[in-house]
């Protein structure tokens, strides 16, 4: 049964008040798995551990869902929340690249094909949308939503994500428990919960893991800590270093 927006209200206090996560299970993570390398290629163990951090963002939400009774009610083949701004970091952008990567080499080139077609066919709405600046607009996700530009990764046939494993937190984060119309009836909605407050705990862990390895002399794929500084919309990582 969906919720009301009250009762959604309600279940946010009580999260608040006695089911926030303090972190711990990142920072543990972090320790067992720098425990587990035994010097093997240091990028792809890297890109192993952002994965399996992404995971633990998805087991918080799950704990806190069953802590509090409630199923999210978002459902495959829904993606309102697909033409939502999507700001991530250069490094995840580069591990998204690694998992394209393993993909069968038919998917690759679907995809560096879709990828060509959405910075053409969608130039004019990438223009605009690449005067908002996210920094300082406050209103630039309202704007941004009516030019209901999608994300590059969505499939449009299908109303699928072609990186759904790796996709990146914002997308993870952004729950619905009330009716599915409402994502429907408004560009951003009051009633959808977001687990943003689990960002801190993953980034942390990130850097935490990374700078182990790169006092090491070990060589982890991206620029560091440049690369997770470096934040952007989604699109931009891909589009523009497509052209």
């Amino acid at each position: 049964m969906p919720l009301t927006y009250d009762q959604i209200v309600q279940i946010c206090k009580k999260i608040n008040d006695k089911h926030m996560p303090n972190g711990q299970a990142f920072v543990d993570a972090v320790d067992t798995w720098l425990e587990r390398y035994t010097g093997e290629n240091g990028k792809q163990f890297m890109f192993l551990a952002f994965k399996q951090l992404l995971f633990l963002v998805d087991e918080h939400i799950r704990e806190i869902e069953r802590k509090v009774n409630i199923r999210s009610t978002c459902a495959k083949g829904c993606a309102y929340c697909c033409y939502f701004p999507i700001i991530t970091t250069r490094a995840e952008a580069k591990w998204i690249m690694m998992k394209i990567a393993e993909l069968p080499k038919r998917e690759q080139e679907w995809i560096c094909e879709h990828i060509q077609w959405y910075g053409e066919h969608y130039a004019e709405k990438i223009k605009r949308v690449n005067m908002l600046d996210f920094t300082e607009d406050h209103h630039f996700k309202e704007t941004y939503m009516k030019e209901q530009l999608p994300c590059i990764f969505l499939n449009r046939q299908t109303n699928t994500c072609l990186i759904y494993e790796v996709r990146p937190i914002p997308c993870r984060t952004y729950l619905n428990y009330c009716s599915p119309n409402v994502c429907a009836e408004s560009y951003l909605p009051d009633e959808p919960f977001s687990y943003e407050f689990l960002y801190e705990f993953y980034i942390e862990a990130l850097h935490d893991f990374i700078q182990t390895f790169v006092y090491e002399g070990e060589d982890v794929g991206i620029d560091y800590p440049d690369d997770l500084f470096d934040m952007d919309y989604l699109f931009r990582f891909f589009v523009d270093e497509k052209k």
